[in-house]
């Protein structure tokens, strides 16, 4: 079957094109770089299905995709981006699945299992020697990376939420944030409702509850919001959040990373934004700034591992993303300077120095660290 990869950034556009001639089942035929010039080439040729990229400039991914999807019905549309923002609007347009970037290979064999009809996934692991472990792990089923999301694996989509107030919300955030432990009462309407009076912030507090049990009952029936003793505390019911699923997953990776590239990917495409970012609590600051910090870590070890194993491309990429998060860290200047010597680059390694240290001084008044400095001047050697 052939497919079509439209993206903006061409090295994501590599990066796919890799991992699907590595599953094999689809032909990468054509590669675009904008959605105007994938609708020109479906004029012409015959495609069975489109990788298509949300945030591009011009025309963007869901507008692509209701163009394509009126002309030519029987084509298939995965949708590919960094943000999970758009993933309800996505699947209202039918799409055949939703891919978060960084993609890993193991996700990215879902779905294409989706598309590729008389296949099957066990199939698929056996002749590309994938784990079965990671072919049957399931997308968590609260998603707290960027914004509070329920996660339904029955329909393999995210779930909107209509929250009564933004307070019931918030309740719910900070119990899964204090994982099934009991949160005395005076705590949560100490909180959620600080200048309030006791009597009326209690009532508000039971309302919530009520909302809380009412979405539970709908949506997620395996979790229960418990009171005892004057403290509520949320049971999950085997239901875990992304963010457990990386702090747990995080562990067993950091510092062994080599020989472990596609689960490492994996889990960096589970933390796309900070945790409860869109949200704005003041609580789940250190809990961000701890998750963030661990995400950066690997990414780190990753990029390394990437180039020890000779994919000099890949190893750029992550550390150009990184870079943009990160402007002033030493560390990805150094790594990025070393990855474009390793392609045998010194120019872009070189440009890659001297754009940093233009950026400390102009931005920071600083100058790059000694560490920083040899390396770039290594690359005169």
């Amino acid at each position: 079957m052939r497919a079509m990869l439209i993206d903006d950034e061409k090295p994501a556009l590599a990066h796919l094109e890799r991992l699907i001639r590595a599953d094999g089942r689809l032909e990468p035929v054509a590669l675009c770089t904008s959605a105007r010039e994938g609708i020109e080439w479906l004029d012409k040729e015959r495609i069975d299905a489109v990788f298509l990229d949300i945030g591009m400039p011009e025309m963007n991914g869901l507008e692509a995709a209701e163009h394509i999807q009126q002309r030519y019905p029987g084509i298939a549309i995965v949708f590919v981006t960094a943000y999970s923002d758009y993933a309800v609007e996505a699947f209202d347009l039918q799409a055949i699945d939703y891919l978060l970037k960084p993609i890993g290979p193991a996700r990215l064999q879902k779905a294409i299992a989706r598309i590729v009809p008389d296949s099957s996934e066990a199939e698929a692991a056996a002749a590309g020697g994938i784990d079965a472990a990671s072919q049957t792990s399931e997308m968590p089923g609260v998603l707290m990376f960027r914004r509070l999301e329920l996660y339904d694996s029955a329909a393999r989509k995210v779930r909107p939420v209509k929250w009564r107030t933004a307070k019931s919300q918030e309740l719910f955030a900070y119990l899964l944030h204090q994982g099934e432990q009991w949160v005395p009462r005076g705590e949560l309407t100490d909180l959620l409702w600080p200048s309030m009076p006791g009597d009326k912030a209690a009532t508000h507090l039971h309302t919530s509850v009520y909302q809380i049990r009412k979405l539970l009952k709908e949506s997620k029936p395996e979790m229960a919001l418990e009171y005892r003793q004057e403290s509520y505390r949320l049971l999950r019911g085997g239901v875990e959040t992304d963010v457990e699923r990386f702090e747990r997953e995080y562990e067993e990776l950091i510092g062994s990373v080599k020989g472990k590239i596609d689960p490492a990917e994996a889990l960096l495409a589970l933390c796309q934004g900070g945790y409860l970012e869109h949200h704005d609590y003041l609580w789940a600051e250190s809990r961000a700034e701890k998750l963030n910090r661990q995400r950066f870590r690997l990414a780190l070890e990753l990029a390394q591992e990437e180039k020890a194993a000779g994919r000099t491309d890949e190893a750029i990429r992550l550390l150009t993303s990184l870079q943009e998060e990160e402007p002033y860290a030493e560390e990805i200047c150094r790594q990025l300077m070393s990855a474009h010597q390793f392609a045998g680059n010194k120019r872009l390694a070189r440009e890659c120095y001297r754009a940093f240290e233009m950026r400390l001084e102009e931005e920071l008044g600083a100058e790059p660290e000694p560490l920083t400095r040899q390396v770039y001047e290594r690359l005169e050697e």
